[in-house]
């Protein structure tokens, strides 16, 4: 007769040696101790993906990983809660040390994860393997008698002088502070200068990081950035698939001997539907409001795939192998101070303004841009350079020729740019300075400028020869047009703005509503050369 106490046991210890040998089957049954009893564990298929990241980052198999996914999707119970727990259940001299935006968030992980171990529910399956010691037993660190350790601290919290073996930040940047410049690069110093020190060894210690998106240049995109040699597993997973941006990583054991990549096929299906389905995703982008937290939060790219306030599709292509005849041709800048790696860049955008149509209005079109990082001797140097010719932006070789020469040279008034707009001047370049304040600020003016954009006034040249998609140097204006305000690059659309700005006006650029042709009133914009109101020589 089967005794069904036996069975039952049987199937007890089956479940505590599938918890122990899975982070995923440890989530589950842990669940319960987390949550409560009156909140029920969801399963998904990025848990597991999750979770199996993890087993490879506590093999050794994964040294680097940079985990991008939505808000609400059980990314800190995984991480900061249950991962330490499971760990220790293989090996419990492992030193963690865990980072959040603010500390009072990590205090709550850590709690949390004592509370699982110190669990009548893990101590009855587990508690032989090691012991919690008394003497260190705080909200915000505790030890093993396995010399193991658990602490949590804060971007630049006083806690990081200890070292750890694995190492875990989770959301270290605020959400509310995207757009904070200082802000984002006080957590990407605090990272390059104390959180990367703390690894007790190089060779074997472990970097985990979590988050949403928040910004280009917040910690996840700073990061990336610098890694050159594609050390950082990037698991990326946002909430509504994009097959233009699918996720591969690495060999994992489920993925049969390929790397890891996001199961889904279709564009738009979503991340966790049997927990955040369609109607809850209309609530969860209502709450996030602008289509730039959208992108960066539910979707991990931190802008709206077709732009935010300037739309990709608003740029018109210039279809022909020759540039249309020009009236005017503009050069306006945006000048930085210093060319610390952290300081902003200058650029310059050059146009040029015709009619696509004899009788039709103008339209301007981008004949050149530079940007770049340099002290001010090089940006002088540069800025003569490009009034000389306006394609020497150092990217290919340029024998100025005279008829590539701006009329006239567009300087923002602040800062650097009136060092830069009185040296011009003594060198015989005709500039015209740019006052932005009666515009407002960088938002504003392209607010401002928007219309004329979208009226399909602004124009970039097409790579031939098939014509279909724009040349380099337009396609770069582009990119960094759809991800402003979002975006360390305001320089290139702020000139691009104060052009816009000054040519309408000077009367040189008109809305198509606006204009009239020659059987009515002609617009006010002479064809000739341009030499506006401020104008040095």
């Amino acid at each position: 007769m089967i005794d069904q106490d036996e069975i039952y046991l049987a199937k007890h210890y089956l479940s505590i040696l599938k918890a122990q040998a899975s982070l995923h089957e440890f989530a589950k049954q842990s669940w319960a101790q987390i949550e409560g009893p009156t909140t029920p564990f969801v399963d998904g298929w990025h848990i597991e993906a999750i979770c199996e990241h993890l087993e490879a980052c506590y093999r050794r198999e994964i040294k680097s990983i940079i985990i991008n996914i939505p808000p609400r999707c059980c990314k800190s119970s995984l991480i900061a809660v249950m991962f330490p727990a499971w760990v220790w259940l293989q090996n419990p001299a492992e030193k963690f040390l865990f980072a959040s935006y603010a500390q009072p968030l990590s205090t709550r992980d850590s709690v949390k994860c004592r509370r699982l171990i110190s669990s009548p529910w893990y101590q009855e399956r587990w508690g032989h393997l090691y012991s919690l010691t008394g003497d260190q037993n705080t909200k915000i660190r505790f030890e093993n008698d396995h010399n193991g350790y658990r602490i949590s601290t804060s971007t630049g919290g006083s806690s990081t002088g200890e070292g750890g073996s694995i190492l875990v930040w989770d959301d270290a940047n605020n959400a509310k502070h995207g757009e904070s410049k200082v802000k984002r690069e006080g957590t990407n110093d605090w990272f390059s200068q104390v959180w990367s020190t703390r690894l007790n060894d190089l060779s074997t210690g472990v970097n985990i990081g979590v988050a949403q998106r928040i910004h280009e240049n917040d910690l996840s995109g700073f990061l990336m950035s610098q890694d050159d040699t594609g050390r950082i597993v990037r698991l990326i997973l946002p909430m509504e698939y994009e097959s233009k941006r699918k996720s591969k990583t690495v060999i994992l054991p489920s993925s049969n001997g390929k790397p890891w990549e996001d199961p889904r096929s279709k564009d738009g299906e979503l991340l966790w539907p049997n927990k955040i389905g369609s109607k809850e995703l209309i609530d969860l982008k209502k709450g996030l409001g602008t289509s730039y937290r959208i992108a960066g939060q539910l979707q991990q790219r931190p802008s709206p795939d077709s732009g935010g306030l300037i739309k990709k599709g608003w740029f018109k292509l210039w279809k022909q192998d020759y540039t249309p005849a020009l009236t005017l041709v503009l050069q306006s800048w945006d000048t930085a101070l210093e060319a610390g790696e952290m300081d902003a860049y200058s650029a310059c955008t050059t146009w040029g303004l015709f009619k696509e149509k004899p009788n039709g209005p103008n339209n301007m079109i981008l004949l050149g841009l530079w940007r770049g990082r340099v002290e001010y001797p090089d940006l002088r140097r540069m800025a003569i350079r490009l009034w000389k010719d306006y394609r020497d932006d150092g990217r290919t070789p340029v024998i100025p020729d005279g008829t590539h020469v701006p009329n006239v040279v567009l300087v923002e008034a602040k800062a650097s740019g009136h060092s830069i707009a009185s040296d011009l001047a003594r060198a015989g370049i005709t500039v015209s300075r740019f006052n932005p304040t009666k515009h407002g600020d960088k938002i504003e003016r392209v607010k401002r400028s928007t219309y004329l954009i979208e009226a399909g006034r602004v124009w970039v040249p097409a790579r031939p020869p098939e014509f279909m998609t724009p040349r380099d140097f337009g396609r770069e204006l582009i990119d960094l047009c759809a991800i402003f305000p979002n975006s360390d690059a305001r320089d290139v659309v702020d000139t691009m703005t104060q052009a816009i700005l000054r040519l309408r006006s000077d009367g040189y650029l008109e809305h198509v509503s606006d204009y009239k042709d020659d059987l009515g009133s002609t617009s006010s914009a002479p064809n000739h050369p341009f030499y506006g109101p401020d104008r040095e020589r």
